[in-house]
Parts: structure tokens; sequence; C-alpha cells
């Protein structure tokens, strides 16, 4: 029999805080060589995931909607096509390979990212002589959480690019049902408006492209951010910005990738948000205190360094640092969730996304 719940006797389920989860380059080594003397899956692949302790089934990831995947493939390999509604952010660690996405080609070198938006074929091969690693994050927990993951590995990749280009033919060649439906039709006096069901099967969109960041392009810009040292409020980075997401300043829809390059001794200020964040130390060492406790890393490590609205802060070691940071920012924008406290003490928790945000002391700093 059907009965509405009584809230007084379900009451509000209080957050259950993760906690801050360091896993070192000696252990991920390790791990690594299994793979490599490992066979390759199904799929072509022969990866592992770095999963947090406190996740669970549906959706193992490093935090609850990212996933951390190291792979390897040996000279000569390459993974079989796939194309999932997952969309992905990868880095190069070691060696060289061809990622062919979406019917484009790049060649991945040493600290080269790119990103597979969902839905889009993509197959890595290694075409050098020695073994090609890398690390892929993607949104997959969260979508298996919510029990609509999707995956396809297909023998042939020209299957799928022909039945994108007949959906592009398709749509390019109809005349849209929406512009006959009409546009949004005003009720009250409030904003509110009515739209037809056309649009909501057929929404103005910005195509998604696969895109890549080779490093050596990336690298001359690391010394402007690096000089940002002691007094400076902010974090000295940059955002790895695909301008497809446009407001949400995202690298896929779903998370940010940054690239911190931090001079010796730098102290960043204590904050908090609920998107989580996730560090990949690439270079030189440091220390962040999390909700009161202190882990030490160094390059090579990679830790969930910002479970969701734990308190936190990093500094750097006498080397400075160079981090991957990826962060779900992006899709906190699009729910209207990224609330974000600057000062812990007495600080505002604002909106991000959807109200004015914070400012830095960067016009001052440059001034002076």
């Amino acid at each position: 029999m059907f009965q509405l719940s009584d809230c007084r006797r379900y009451p509000q389920r209080p957050n259950e805080a993760w906690a801050a989860y360091a896993v070192s380059a000696a252990d991920l080594a390790q791990e690594i060589a299994k793979l490599h003397e490992g066979t390759q899956g199904a799929d072509g692949r022969r990866e592992g995931a770095v999963v947090h302790p406190q996740s669970r089934e549906p959706g193992l990831g490093l935090a609850p909607a990212i996933s951390a995947h190291f792979g390897v493939l040996r000279p000569g390999e390459q993974t079989l096509v796939r194309r999932r509604n997952a969309s992905s952010f990868s880095i190069g660690l070691k060696g060289k390979a061809e990622a062919t996405l979406g019917g484009r080609s790049f060649q991945i070198g040493v600290w080269d990212s790119w990103i597979t938006p969902g839905m889009q074929a993509e197959c890595i091969r290694n075409n050098g002589p020695e073994p090609f690693h890398y690390l892929t994050y993607s949104n997959a927990p969260l979508l298996q959480k919510l029990e609509v993951y999707v995956e396809e590995v297909i023998q042939d990749g020209g299957f799928v690019a022909d039945r994108q280009t007949k959906a592009h033919a398709f749509a390019d060649a109809a005349r849209r049902a929406k512009d006959v439906a009409g546009g949004p039709i005003p009720v009250g006096d409030s904003g509110a408006m009515l739209l037809p069901y056309e649009h909501l099967i057929d929404p103005d969109f910005v195509d998604s492209q696969p895109l890549c960041w080779p490093w050596e392009d990336i690298a001359p810009h690391l010394g402007l951010v690096r000089g940002l040292g002691p007094g400076y409020t902010g974090r000295p980075l940059w955002c790895l910005y695909n301008p497809a997401t446009e407001k949400r300043n995202g690298t896929t829809f779903s998370f940010f990738a940054t690239v911190t390059s931090a001079a010796p001794n730098f102290v960043g200020p204590a904050h908090r948000h609920v998107s989580a964040a996730i560090n990949f130390i690439l270079r030189g060492n440091g220390w962040s205190v999390v909700d009161g406790k202190r882990i030490d890393w160094a390059a090579g490590d990679i830790m969930l360094s910002a479970p969701g609205w734990a308190p936190h802060g990093h500094a750097t070691g006498a080397e400075g640092a160079i981090i991957l940071t990826i962060q779900d920012h992006p899709l906190h924008i699009g729910t209207e969730s990224l609330i974000w406290q600057e000062d812990l003490k007495d600080g505002p928790v604002l909106t991000l996304g959807a109200q004015s945000g914070f400012q830095t002391n960067l016009t001052n700093y440059r001034d002076n």
C-alpha cells in the first residue's frame, strides 16, 4: 500500500564526510608494474583504479563523482574503440602514443593532456618504442550511482564514425520542429515562461569537441603564475579551459583541470568548497592541511586533497611544485550547488556561478 513517508520518522541524513586520502608514488609504481605484466582486458585496456576507502558501489572513485585510472600500453598495443556517455580528461605520464578522438588524432607525450567528450569514440595507440603510461579521470562514478552509465566497445571504429555522421546529416537536413513550435511564452509577471516539448528534445548546443593541451605549449606560461609568491591571496595556476563549457570554466562539463606552478615555500590560504579536488604531483613537494590533519606529498603522489566542504590549505617545500588538480567545480555550477568560502573565520559563503564571486589582490600585487 502506498503511503507518504513521515519526515519526522525519517529525518534528514547527515553528510558522510570523506577523509583526505593519498597514495604514494612508490605504491603507484608497484601497481603500474603489475598492469604492465598483466594482460589486456576485453576492451584492449590495461588499467587500474585508485579507489578511496570510503567509496562504495555503484560508482567506485577517488572522489564521489570522479574516478582516477592509471593505464599502460606496451609498444605496438592499442585499445579498442570505446564510446560512453562519461566524459574524461587524460594525461600522458611516460612514453608516446596517438589518441584518436571522434575522428581527430593527437600525438601524446609526457604531460600532454586531452579530453574525450561524452559519446565520442576514443582509441589510444602506443606508436613509440617504450611503454605508454597515462592517467584518466572521468565522471563515470556519478553516472553509475544514477544507474545511467552506458558504454560500448566496438571493433570497427568506422561504424561509430558513420553513425555520428548520419546523425549530424539528419539534423542538418531536417527543418527544426522547435522553430515551428515557437519560442517561450511568458506566464505571469515574475519572468516565468512556458516552453514547447520540441525545445526539450532539440536544445541549442555548443559543440563539444575533443581537445589537446600539449605540455610544450603550456610550459612557457608557468613562469607568470610561479612568480605570484608571498602576499598573493589567490592560487598560482592555469585552468585548461574548454570554451564549450562557457561560464562553467571547465575542462569538461563535469570538472576542470588546473596546472599549479608554485614557488618554493608558497603558502596558500585555507578555504573550503563543496567541489572535491584531486591533486597529482607532477614535480616538487609540500604538504596539505585538511580538516586539521597534515599530509606530506611529493612528486608522483596522488591524493584526494579536498573532500567536499572540508577546510583545507596547501603549501610547497623548498623546491616549489607543479601540480595537476581535478575538481568537479563545473558540475556544481550547473546544479547551482557550488558554495565556496575563502575566509574561514568570518567570510561569506557564496554560490559561485549563481552570484558574484570573490576577488584576489592580483592588481595591487602586480602594481607593487
